[in-house]
């Protein structure tokens, strides 16, 4: 059994640093792209448009601010639609869980406190199925 707890703790494990990873770059990605958005239409009040004079060069850098703020709504409406940030918090409990049935399985003074940890695990299986 505690092999079995071992090897859901590892997946668990891998899905927290994937969430984390994918969770970060949309973050970033999403700050970026606003940054520059508000970089370049800050400079371009200013100063006026950055690519050349008159109507073309109003049109480009209006053009592409659009896609940075695009780009900027784009990654934070998926952070928010793909749940990111609650699989990964629910991600990370799952795998303290399991840790602690871990920790309780290989220092059980007797065998109850063994059931009682296995039926953690089992509760665990049930509640976080996607991560295990």
């Amino acid at each position: 059994m505690t092999e079995e707890i071992r090897k859901s703790l590892q997946k668990a494990e891998a899905s927290v640093a994937k969430l984390r990873k994918t969770n970060s770059a949309f973050i970033i990605i999403s700050l970026i792209a606003s940054v520059l958005a508000t970089l370049l239409a800050g400079s371009t009040a200013l100063m006026g448009p950055l690519a050349g004079q008159g109507p073309p060069a109003w049109k480009w850098t209006c053009g592409i601010v659009a896609v940075f703020t695009a780009t900027a709504t784009i990654f934070t409406g998926l952070q928010k639609q793909l749940t990111i940030s609650e699989k990964l918090s629910k991600a990370t409990e799952c795998a303290g869980k399991l840790r602690a049935i871990d920790f309780t399985i290989s220092n059980a003074r007797n065998e109850q406190d063994k059931d009682e940890a296995i039926n953690d695990y089992k509760k665990v299986l049930e509640v976080y199925n996607e991560f295990v």
